[in-house]
């Protein structure tokens, strides 16, 4: 009995483990804001990587998307980088059996996209575990991305801006890790929330952070053209006072794609 316990849990673990590193594909559209829209993307672990593309004055825009699944819905982040990076869309939204519905930020508009097919596209599965432009040739995002370095902007609903930046040396391994925060357009100062010297960090670049002083800690993700902060234990608030944070989508500046 306990042989075949031990059997039975073991498959439940390979099985949970073989669902968390899966990648699900989504082809979506209608209306956000008013504007017809068309939502291709993907989604593993709870992060999400794709294109929105949106008819404009008679022809075919193209924007990135990011997002990552919080608090049981998805923060996302629509942004064009073609001159810098310009947010087109800030939305919070969930998945719901077939379709993903929710709000745009921060005026509350309510949203959804239902599945949808088109025949003229090409398969955004057509390269295993990651996501493939159904029209754009050669354009694809990966689940993972680790450049060595660089810079990052950050913008919430509410425009508030901020920018991280990661600077080191590849022989010895170590970093300086910065992260800046606006105030947003009522309060332009940029204070430091976080300065690190001589960081260490391993091989697949991701790692988890503590601010000594404050006992906080968070992770740092990286993906294709963007990187996800989450808090991991302890409170932002004891390092950086009331209602501050650092957590969020940072999108790699120039953006990849």
């Amino acid at each position: 009995m306990k042989a075949k316990g031990f059997v039975v849990m073991l498959m439940v673990m390979l099985a949970f483990q073989v669902q968390a590193g899966k990648v699900s594909y989504y082809f979506w559209q209608g209306k956000v804001d008013g504007q017809s829209v068309r939502l291709a993307c993907a989604v593993k672990d709870g992060v999400m990587t794709g294109e929105m593309f949106s008819e404009v004055d008679g022809s075919t825009e193209v924007y990135n998307v990011a997002g990552y699944e919080t608090d049981g819905m998805y923060d996302i982040r629509v942004y064009d980088d073609g001159e810098g990076i310009n947010y087109i869309y800030f939305l919070r939204a969930e998945l719901k059996g077939s379709s993903l519905a929710g709000i745009v930020q921060p005026s509350g508009e309510k949203f959804r996209l239902r599945k949808y097919s088109d025949k003229y596209a090409s398969p955004i599965d057509r390269e295993p575990g990651v996501y493939s432009s159904p029209y754009l040739e050669g354009k694809v995002f990966r689940f993972e991305g680790w450049g060595r370095g660089g810079m990052y902007q950050y913008e919430n609903p509410m425009r508030v801006k901020g920018e991280l930046t990661l600077w080191g040396n590849t022989r010895d391994e170590t970093f300086e890790l910065s992260i800046r925060r606006d105030g947003g357009p009522d309060n332009k100062g940029n204070d430091a929330l976080v300065d690190a010297a001589g960081l260490y960090l391993p091989d697949h670049g991701d790692f988890d952070y503590t601010i000594q002083y404050c006992g906080y800690t968070f992770s740092v993700r990286f993906y294709d053209h963007f990187l996800v902060i989450r808090s991991v234990s302890g409170s932002p608030s004891g390092c950086f006072g009331s209602g501050a944070a650092i957590t969020g989508i940072y999108i790699a500046v120039p953006a990849k794609g």
